[in-house]
């Protein structure tokens, strides 16, 4: 790597007082040309007035936020231009270097002023060099540092001094035994640069020298040819690692992480929150917050719903594909890794505020829950929908009838009846607009003169919109018709179908959430307390009409659900740097967190048409109000160092160790409750409504007569679970030369999982129960290697290979009962699967031009000894509508991925371009079957495309993103007892994101989602499953930054 280091003369002028620092969000460019400064050539950034290169090769622009665009030229000839991206906060240094009969090359390093010690520690390095005089003579001896770090220099006898340090912004400090102390606010230190500055420090009275306010005059220019080696100051990525920082996330237009993440390679959203990563998902991905894993608060959902994160939570997003000792052991298929945001350097906020719409749904009527709360505007129930104490108490009131006369227990009937029947009826509304408003502000405050800092960065965010499900077809097969032709699974081409119904459902989505997070910078400490609050509730409505294949009837049905996801955490974190040359970085986090779903009333309700009248009747049996709340507490502590071993002739070596304690308790209890009773009385219902059966005159609270309340809580609708994971692991990182690191660790898991649950006995609710428990114990030790070779400056092949396991959740080995909304089913768990191990290697190559442009390729394969899959429950009737999880014998994977992005300027200026990125991910895998026959496996894509066109106008200040993204065919359940499995069907969907900064801090912001609104169709045999479209989304908005 030593070919492209970037070898410049430095020179700069540092100012004595504040006034002259250096901006706080600022651009430093140095121009190289054949070897030398490329004094005289002109610069400019996004288009603006023309910059002329200083002698040493710099010129420097105040930065803002979003996409720039830099020109270098020689008298009106442009010879080079590039493009990046800036979050807001941050400074910026590029290196350029250009060469005759070669294409130029540049780098990029962009970064918080006031990022932890730990992130500044492992950046790029800069230089300054220069001397130290008084009244022009030599200053010998004194002590040259950085305040806030353990770097310091004594200047040699001719006042001489060098001092390397990350790229930053710092204060330095002159410590001379007779002149005192004097500091210097803002002296940058560019990546990849070394830069000169001579101090002076004046006598300021003719008797003698005032100690005490020692001054420092404008530096003069010294030059001084000492060229910094890019090869010694890089980032060194062990494993394969795609990340997306605050600024990409703006641009791809996503309001929360799950509509983002989706740009990554590889990278899929299932149900527009749960991520894929090269086809796998649910329990072969982890992911964490600042470090900490996530619990997930959805039960039919082995992964963490991403749409509880706004994207301005979130500084930088990792998806890291391959597995190394400091990743939870159960990243098979990769590791998901948000960091929020922490301080700013400065007053900074932005408020935003959209509005948006779908066509064929905002302003038409629509159907809703009946039962309104005060607080539903705000996503919580506050009560309305809280009659689950009631029922219960009822519930257990009537079960200790026999202690009481007959008259009570028929008055206790009656009542709970009445309760029942309230809220059934569906209720009507106008389906409003989409609203989003948007807030955060936070700020930066010096603590004496130390160079220590206390920040902190509040955001909140709020959002209503309704989503739609239309023009549905919902199938169910049974049987064989014995003339079709088998597939793989062993499964007729041609079945039979049972259930044949039209569905349309409509949805009110509200999001709230906040996030505080308070920092402090002393020295090379850094501590962070991070408070986040994230709440998401959905109002859905379903309907359903159609053929009944197990009652042979025409069926009406409806669902009406209320559900809020919360989640609450409280985090510490600390990052320190210390050891004499800086050696050893360590990282703590402790956090607290607690995860709630609550489904306080689900209501479903069916009709038949039973008889000849041509009038549907109430199913008075099949009304059910099920009740719902899962509870997670999780603890999690992390403990890591990294301690720099030194350089051994051309090697250099790093350990890396750390442990972690996860603990987790989850309650999740359920009650159903409905009617009995009613047998001699008249269920026809013309209008089809619950009041003409289900009235105060049917309800007497005694089944002879009437309808009466009935408990249908089974014991094994609820559960218990707790979890421990105590790990450790050690890695040792030799980097030989510039050409080659390798990387060895273990991870050491030792995992205990209990669940809880009861297995009815009999059909009374008060027979004999047995409890159910599933136990997982198990201890693992999971090594993996790593191998990278940099090819030369541009090319980097890596080579990997990892051992890891995949555990089962809590609802997977739960015996109880839980529903999947997308396919309005249940799904039970399964109290016996085991624990999964996965052999994973992958081999990568990347070739990066520059920052922008770049191509890599990628084969990886996966052997999974027992993999865990959803299965279609063999059943008939309603039970036949079940899924549960299996261990499969073993399944093997194996792909291809590509990616790549290319950048063309033009204009006369060349402030305008485009670009094209994408991925593409080819992946074949297979389950062996009993029989000998193969599948793939369930979860597992085909393909995965991602294709990405971008504009800039940098000089009108437009960004254009148009986003096209698909998949292939996915099994989704797999069929067994011979029927075929649950596909998903490719689908192409396109996104188009429009940004323009028509004004100083102010934003437009234009995005339409969806565009095509091509069906989401789901096949069983090649025979539609389930199929619907959601419509096309538009938004409009404005963001103001101040």
């Amino acid at each position: 790597m030593n070919q492209i280091a970037i070898r410049i003369l430095a020179a700069f002028a540092v100012a004595c007082c504040a006034t002259n620092a250096f901006a706080a969000e600022e651009l430093a460019v140095y121009v190289f040309r054949n070897g030398n400064p490329a004094a005289g050539l002109s610069a400019r950034l996004d288009g603006g007035e023309a910059k002329s290169v200083a002698d040493d090769g710099s010129v420097f622009f105040d930065l803002t936020s979003g996409a720039h665009g830099i020109t270098i030229s020689d008298n009106g000839q442009i010879l080079y231009n590039m493009r990046f991206d800036s979050a807001q906060g941050q400074n910026a240094d590029v290196g350029i270097t250009l060469t005759d009969g070669k294409e130029a090359r540049a780098t990029v390093e962009t970064y918080f002023k006031n990022e932890a010690a730990g992130q500044r520690a492992l950046a790029a390095l800069g230089a300054v060099v220069g001397r130290v005089t008084s009244d022009g003579l030599p200053l010998a001896g004194a002590q040259v540092s950085a305040l806030g770090t353990n770097v310091t220099t004594a200047t040699d006898s001719g006042g001489n001094y060098r001092i390397e340090l990350p790229r930053g912004v710092y204060t330095f400090e002159i410590d001379d035994a007779k002149l005192g102390r004097q500091q210097i606010e803002g002296v940058r230190v560019v990546a990849n640069v070394e830069r000169g500055a001579a101090f002076s420090m004046q006598p300021t009275s003719a008797g003698g020298f005032d100690t005490a306010k020692p001054v420092v005059e404008e530096l003069v220019v010294i030059a001084r040819a000492k060229p910094m080696d890019l090869g010694e100051s890089e980032r060194y990525a062990v494993n394969v690692v795609d990340t997306m920082d605050a600024s990409e996330l703006a641009r791809f237009g996503g309001s929360d992480i799950a509509a983002s993440v989706i740009r990554i390679p590889s990278v899929t959203i299932k149900d527009g929150r749960f991520v894929f990563i090269r086809g796998l998902g649910g329990r072969y991905i982890t992911t964490q917050l600042n470090g900490a894993l996530l619990p997930s608060t959805d039960p039919a959902k082995r992964t963490v719903p991403l749409d509880l994160f706004p994207t301005n939570f979130v500084a930088q997003l990792d998806v890291k594909k391959t597995f190394v000792a400091s990743m939870p052991g159960e990243s098979t298929g990769g590791n998901l890794v948000l960091n929020t945001r922490t301080f700013p350097t400065g007053s900074e906020g932005r408020i935003s505020a959209q509005t948006g719409f779908t066509p064929d749904l905002t302003g038409k009527t629509v159907p809703t829950d009946p039962t309104n709360g005060d607080y539903d505007w705000i996503g919580f129930d506050g009560g309305a929908r809280g009659n689950a104490a009631k029922f219960q108490a009822i519930s257990d009131a009537l079960d200790q009838a026999d202690f009481y006369p007959e008259v009570v227990a028929q008055e206790l009937g009656r009542i709970g009846a009445l309760l029942l029947a309230e809220g059934l009826e569906l209720d009507e509304t106008k389906a409003t607009p989409k609203f989003t408003l948007g807030a955060s502000y936070g700020n930066a405050f010096d603590i004496g003169d130390g160079g220590s800092e206390f920040g902190f960065f509040l955001a909140g965010n709020y959002r209503n919109e309704w989503s739609q499900r239309i023009e549905g077809i919902e199938r169910e097969y049974s049987g064989i018709s014995g003339n079709g032709t088998s597939n793989g699974n062993g499964a007729s081409d041609a079945i039979e179908i049972e259930d044949d119904f039209a569905f349309e459902q409509f949805a009110n989505d509200i999001e709230a959430s906040a996030l505080l997070n308070l920092g402090l910078n002393v020295g090379n400490n850094t501590f962070g307390a991070n408070t986040l609050y994230s709440r998401v509730t959905q109002s859905r409505v379903r309907l359903e009409e159609g053929f009944d294949g197990d009652a042979l009837e025409q069926s009406y049905r409806y669902t009406i659900d209320w559900v809020e996801r919360q989640f609450v955490s409280q985090q510490f974190t600390g990052n320190h740097v210390f050891g004499g040359n800086e050696s050893v970085v360590t990282d703590w986090q402790f956090t607290m967190s607690r995860a709630d779903r609550l489904a306080p009333d689900r209501r479903d309700v069916r009709f038949d048409l039973t008889g000849n009248d041509g009038v549907f009747d109430l199913e008075v049996p099949n009304i059910i109000r099920r009740f719902d709340e899962l509870v997670d507490n999780n603890f999690d502590f992390n403990l890591d160092f990294d301690f720099l071993v030194g350089q051994l002739g051309n090697t250099q070596s790093t350990i890396e160790l750390g442990a972690q304690v996860v603990q987790r308790e989850r309650d999740s209890d359920s009650a159903s409750f409905g009617f009995t009773g009613g047998q001699t009385l008249d269920d026809n219902s013309p209008s089809r409504l619950i009041s003409e059966v289900v009235n105060q005159d049917s309800i007497t609270g005694n089944s002879t007569t009437g309808y009466t309340f009935q408990d249908k809580t089974l014991a094994s609708d609820s559960y218990d679970a707790d979890l421990d994971l105590n790990a450790a692991y050690l890695a040792y990182d030799l980097l030989i030369g510039d050409r080659f690191q390798v990387v060895a660790g273990g991870r050491y898991e030792d995992f205990l999982q209990t669940t809880d649950t009861f297995s009815l006995q009999g059909g009374d609710i008060q027979a004999t129960t047995t409890v159910v428990r599933s136990e997982l114990d198990e201890s693992s030790f999971l090594p993996t290697l790593s191998f990278n070779w940099f090819l030369t400056d541009a090319q980097t092949l890596r080579l990997a290979a990892a051992k890891t396991v995949s555990r089962p959740d809590f609802k997977e080995t739960s015996n109880a009962t839980f529903y999947d909304t997308d396919f309005d089913i249940r799904i039970r768990g399964n109290p016996n699967l085991q624990i999964s191990e996965a052999f994973n290697a992958d081999m990568r190559y990347q070739f990066y031009w520059d920052d922008l442009n770049s191509i890599s390729a990628a084969l990886f394969y996966k052997d999974i000894d027992q993999p865990i899959e959803r299965v279609v429950q063999p059943a008939s009737g309603t039970a036949g509508n079940t899924r549960t999880f299996v261990n499969a014998n073993n399944a093997e994977l194996w792909g291809v991925e590509v990616e790549g992005r290319k950048d063309f300027a033009f204009g006369s200026s060349r402030t305008k371009s485009f670009f094209l990125a994408g991925n593409f991910s080819w992946i074949e895998s297979e389950v062996k079957l009993p029989n000998g026959s193969t599948r793939a496996l369930q979860g597992q894509p085909e393909y995965i495309m991602n294709f990405i066109i971008g504009f800039d106008d940098i000089e009108n200040d437009h960004e254009v993103t148009l986003l096209l993204n698909q998949t292939g065919d996915t099994i989704v359940d797999v069929g067994v007892s011979q029927q075929p499995d649950i596909v998903l069907e490719p689908r192409l969907d396109m996104t188009v994101n429009w940004r323009w900064y028509f004004a100083p801090a102010w934003q437009f912001v234009f995005k339409g989602e969806n565009l095509l609104d091509d069906d989401v169709e789901f096949t069983q045999g090649g025979n539609v499953y389930q199929k619907f479209r959601t419509g096309r989304q538009l938004t409009v908005g404005l963001n103001w930054d101040f």
